[in-house]
């Protein structure tokens, strides 16, 4: 008897589009007398320009001052009156805003997300700018230029992507960036696509689609369509090489760190799920292959770990591990080598990939738990791959996946040529002067 490698796991839904081109998806799961509401706009931080970085997540920030109906303060405490909570975040491909009211509050969550789509204008002036400019400022200095590691990723992107790729620049924006974002960049990134045709409103919850949808045109139907953006251009061929291939950075830190990531196919692709298949192969669990070579068998580094970026242009695939005390990051890189290679070579099994589908599965039912889960993920599906239906085609496809599929997205995509490589190292200790 051949077992299954997974059962369906899907999350109903229905789609319907308004007449200005506002794509709305409802999921009912009368379980609990709540309902997320989430608006997912295409708008992130790879639609900005060179020289502008930063505006997308600046914007961000400025809608969360109030719009002409909601002046500053209102939008939080109409909801947390009715008992309700929201929040947004800003990414390389959309920015959501999102809410989870009780049932019965839905309309004030519509009513007060439609005023930040059509009257937010009014109220945006060079002092609000100033304020969130600042606090985004702040942040760039405590997460990533202060912080041990912060700059990695950053870097480690500009050496990944040709010059100017759209995600060569990191989502926070270069500091310089941020000091000239201006107020008319901000209104016309704005307008151009904070607009109902460029937006995906999703129901997840108590509420029925015919209620949703109804709720749905009676607060955005009437809204224009606002500028046509075009869909989001794939990478039509992957770089052969990184743009930088190598480099070694000196930071405040006390353990060298390995950083290597490669350019694959984007979101939605069949090799993008083999890869993260293999991504699951490789660090997730003590028993998989990095964690073996590297931390329990091998014992050169303290920790490693895999990822794989769902993003639509390209994907990005990474590994990081942190060297134990005394051990070079060269013995990290060259244990990493000897696994992919092996990996391309052949040497995985079906069991080994079966477990690493069901190491993924166990997450997908871990992330699609709650009703705010299930919308994001709706809403994701629908921004980045056009439909929100497209979620549960992914899950399925990682039933398909097969030992053969593995080894040849790992043969092709991760070879030692195409990767950029990181390695921060303590910096060397400044001389303390005697005093004396």
């Amino acid at each position: 008897m051949t077992e299954p490698k997974l059962a369906p796991l899907h999350v109903p839904s229905r789609t319907t589009t308004l007449a200005n081109g506002m794509r709305v998806v409802a999921h009912e799961d009368t379980s609990s007398p709540i309902v997320a509401v989430h608006l997912m706009y295409r708008a992130g931080s790879a639609d900005e320009r060179p020289g502008r970085t930063g505006l997308a997540h600046l914007l961000e920030h400025l809608m969360f001052e109030g719009s002409q109906h909601a002046p500053k303060g209102q939008f939080d405490d109409l909801l947390e009156r009715a008992g309700g909570t929201n929040n947004g975040s800003t990414w390389l491909d959309r920015t959501n805003y999102f809410e989870t009211v009780p049932s019965n509050a839905v309309e004030l969550a519509l009513w007060l997300e439609r005023d930040r789509m059509a009257h937010f204008l009014p109220v945006l002036g060079e002092e609000m700018l100033e304020l969130q400019r600042g606090v985004v400022i702040n942040e760039r200095r405590q997460s990533y230029d202060s912080r041990p590691y912060g700059m990695a990723d950053e870097r480690l992107h500009e050496m990944l992507f040709p010059e100017g790729h759209a995600y060569s620049w990191p989502t926070i924006g270069y500091m310089a960036d941020l000091e000239a974002i201006t107020l008319e960049d901000a209104r016309t990134f704005y307008q151009t696509y904070y607009t109902a045709g460029n937006a995906v409103l999703v129901f997840a919850g108590d509420i029925s689609p015919q209620r949703a949808f109804e709720l749905a045109e009676r607060y955005f139907g009437d809204l224009p369509a606002g500028p046509r953006i075009p869909r989001i251009a794939r990478m039509g061929s992957l770089p052969a090489a990184p743009r930088v291939r190598r480099e070694t950075m000196e930071d405040d830190v006390s353990f060298p760190r390995l950083y290597q990531a490669w350019t694959v196919p984007a979101y939605g692709d069949a090799e993008w799920v083999a890869l993260d298949v293999l991504a699951f192969l490789l660090a997730d669990g003590e028993s998989s292959r990095l964690q073996k070579a590297l931390v329990r068998d091998g014992r050169i580094a303290q920790d490693v770990d895999s990822y794989l970026y769902p993003t639509a242009r390209c994907g990005v695939f990474g590994i990081v591990a942190t060297a134990r005390s005394g051990i070079p990051a060269e013995a990290m890189e060259s244990a990493v080598r000897r696994a992919l290679d092996e990996v391309a070579a052949g040497g995985v099994t079906e069991d080994e990939v079966l477990g690493a589908v069901r190491r993924v599965r166990r997450d997908h039912v871990a992330e699609m738990a709650t009703v705010e889960e299930r919308a994001d993920a709706l809403a994701y599906a629908a921004t980045v791959l056009g439909r929100a239906e497209a979620l549960g085609e992914m899950m399925d496809a990682y039933g398909e996946v097969t030992a053969d599929d593995v080894r040849r997205v790992a043969a092709r995509y991760l070879g030692a040529g195409r990767a950029a490589t990181l390695v921060v190292v303590p910096g060397a200790e400044e001389e303390v002067e005697d005093a004396a």
